[in-house]
């Protein structure tokens, strides 16, 4: 049966005529095979669905009602450090400042220079309370907190030399 296949398809008198409902059937039975049969389980995947669902809007919600005390970042933390040490060094510096001051106009030039550098400061930190990750802000608040200590530094340096010169002058006389 050596035969060229070829030749087979050439030959109509072989081919096989289909049926006139034959497309018709075929797509009635493909669409009966491709509806999927409604699993026994249906109803447990959607219920799992809906209690995740749920669960994981509970706690969204939770977390949003709630505010995060214990969640300080660790730049606002070591800002504040930096901020404590620097008010409590300037609230010493101005005790000691006030004590060997005798000039009242003085105490009172410096407080209003300490009063005007304050507000800046409190302008500052809101700026960083807005954006505390801008390091600009930062520089800012701990420039303005270390003016605040030299101002005091020097003019207490300054009162001492002038006492010392008191000092040295009524002991010449």
């Amino acid at each position: 049966m050596k035969q060229d296949i070829r030749n087979l398809f050439n030959e109509e008198d072989d081919l096989k005529t289909l049926p006139e409902n034959h497309r018709s059937e075929f797509a009635d039975k493909l669409k009966k095979q491709s509806k999927p049969k409604p699993s026994p389980y249906a109803w447990l995947s959607a219920a799992a669905i809906l209690i995740i669902a749920l669960t994981i809007g509970f706690n969204v919600m939770e977390m949003e009602s709630k505010p995060d005390l214990n969640q300080v970042s660790p730049i606002i933390a070591q800002v504040e450090a930096v901020e404590a040490a620097y008010l409590k060094d300037i609230e010493t510096e101005w005790q000691s400042f006030i004590a060997i001051a005798d000039d009242s106009v003085l105490v009172e030039r410096f407080r209003k220079k300490l009063k005007d550098l304050d507000e800046d400061y409190q302008a500052i930190s809101v700026q960083f309370k807005e954006d505390s990750n801008n390091i600009l802000v930062i520089e800012a608040l701990v420039e303005n907190l270390q003016t605040r200590l030299q101002i005091l530094k020097d003019i207490q340096k300054h009162i001492n030399i002038l006492n010392q010169k008191n000092e040295q002058y009524e002991n010449t006389i």
